[in-house]
Parts: structure tokens; sequence; C-alpha cells
């Protein structure tokens, strides 16, 4: 049998709101962002799971810790679950980038696949990063159901594994905080069970896409 691997994206920071990006650099929950944890954790307690891992940056600990104070899980933090890293322009707002770095930003809205801000990763590495560290999960917890809390463009290099996406095709899905998506990882086949799931969030309107 395959393991269940079902993951979350973290709640809502504050540089969600302010449209920064902030690859591995710490932003707060907003307090739409608690909201949202607290809400996919009272949906997650309908389900089961054998342990919980989280990204080791605090947006995702902070969500972590919000939907185990439900589950009461085992529960560790890894850091091969991090975000993509952006280097030098962490913090920024992409209107800033295009100012300041109009070259780099060029590379990156051509989703160049060999590209890396200074100090930061390419989506190569990235995919490559998070692809492995997933099936290592997968053959460490073999025939069990995990959750994960990470990040968007994780969630987004996990599409693309699945369904041999070109790396540098741009995104055609969305990836709403504190959404639910699941996959079962077998070996070296990847399937999906399920993308998105926001109804937990939809009634009291706290969504937020990347």
């Amino acid at each position: 049998m395959a393991t269940e691997i079902t993951i979350i994206r973290h709640g809502e920071t504050l540089w969600n709101v302010q449209q920064r990006i902030q690859g591995q650099r710490n932003s707060q929950l907003s307090e739409n962002g608690i909201l949202q944890a607290e809400l996919v954790a009272k949906a997650l307690t309908k389900r089961e799971f054998d342990v919980l891992i989280s990204s080791d940056l605090e947006r995702a600990v902070e969500t972590a810790r919000i939907i185990n104070s439900q589950l009461l899980l085992p529960y560790e933090t890894n850091a091969a679950l991090r975000e993509r890293s952006f280097g030098k322009v962490e913090g920024m707002s992409l209107a800033e980038i295009k100012e300041n770095f109009p070259d780099e930003y060029r590379s990156y809205k051509q989703r160049d696949p060999k590209f890396a801000f200074t100090g930061g990763e390419t989506i190569e590495q990235l995919y490559q990063r998070v692809t492995s560290e997933i099936e290592t999960l997968a053959r460490k917890y073999a025939d069990q159901k995990v959750l994960l809390v990470s990040h968007g463009l994780v969630l987004e290099m996990m599409m693309y594994r699945t369904f041999s996406v070109p790396l540098d095709n741009p995104r055609v899905f969305s990836i709403n905080n504190s959404s639910i998506s699941s996959f079962y990882i077998d070996g070296n086949n990847w399937f999906l069970k399920e993308w998105g799931v926001i109804e937990h969030l939809v009634s009291l309107n706290v969504l937020n896409e990347l």
C-alpha cells in the first residue's frame, strides 16, 4: 500500500497580506491566518493521521501548533520542507524587485528553472529538495498517513512531480492558505487524491491565494 501524505499550506501571514516575498525569512501569522489554522484544525479532526511534520519556518510551525492542539499527534519539524529561498530579495514586493533588479525580475517571471536570485535557490534545486524529501518521508512512514504543514511552492513542486509538468511551465492552479491537499506516494509513483480543499474556509471568507 502507498503512503498517504496530506499537506496543508500555512495560514496567511502579515507578508502575504503585504504581498512581500517571504522565502525562508519569517513573518508572523495574521489574525486571519490564525483563524484559518483554527478552521483547518477543526476540519482535520474528522480524519486520521499517524504523524505531523512541519517546515521549521515560523509560519508553518505556528500553523502546525494550532492544528496539533486539536490532533495531538507525534510532531517534528523538517528543514527540507521549507519554502524556496529567494536570497537577497526576501522581504521585498514584486514591484520593488522589478524596480531594483529588472534583469533578474525578468528571469524570475519567465520561470527559468536554472535562475536564482543571489543567495537563493533555482526552481530545479527546489524541485529536487522537495521531491527527494517527500519520497524519503514516504519510505520512512510506509503505509501510514502523514500530515505535513508547509508552503505554497512546496505544494507546487509536488503537483509538478505528480503530473510530470515541465518546470518552466506557468502554474495553472490555486494554492490557498490553509487548504488541504493529499497524495499517495508508492515508490516512484505519485498519485493525487485531492487538491486545494477549502470547504472549511469558504463560509467565513478567510481565503488567501498565493
